[in-house]
């Protein structure tokens, strides 16, 4: 993957590696939603193993960027675990960092998973987690 020089490259990219959103914005300005990505987040947190802990780091990442082991530390998980989770979430479009090959990278939630954070939430509520 390309690197890129700032968060601003990153952010403005994402509408291009994304399944879920259009390059086009829809009314207001703000890309279109596919409900697939709802349905993604239901298999992230709630149908698959690790669920429990990338919730957790969502919303870790919700409240401030932070680096891996800051979420493991700040978790009290395995350093190891963290970046298989971190990988997953960026894989499916969750988070973003600038170059998740450094030591030390900070991860951010990414725009589309900060606004649909209520659904998040609604499905922590659902499941019983929160």
């Amino acid at each position: 993957m390309m690197f890129f020089s700032g968060l601003t490259g990153i952010i403005g990219s994402l509408s291009f590696h994304l399944p879920f959103m259009r390059a086009s914005p829809g009314p207001g300005g703000a890309g279109y939603l596919d409900p697939r990505f709802k349905r993604v987040l239901w298999y992230l947190i709630a149908s698959s193993r690790g669920g429990v802990n990338r919730a957790k780091i969502i919303d870790l990442l919700n409240s401030r960027p932070a680096n891996a082991n800051q979420i493991a530390s700040e978790l009290k998980l395995d350093y190891k675990t963290v970046l298989h989770h971190l990988k997953v979430l960026a894989e499916n479009g969750m988070i973003v960092t600038e170059n998740k090959e450094t030591y030390g990278a900070t991860y951010f939630l990414t725009p589309l998973m900060e606004k649909n954070y209520p659904s998040f939430q609604e499905i922590l509520a659902r499941i019983g987690k929160k």
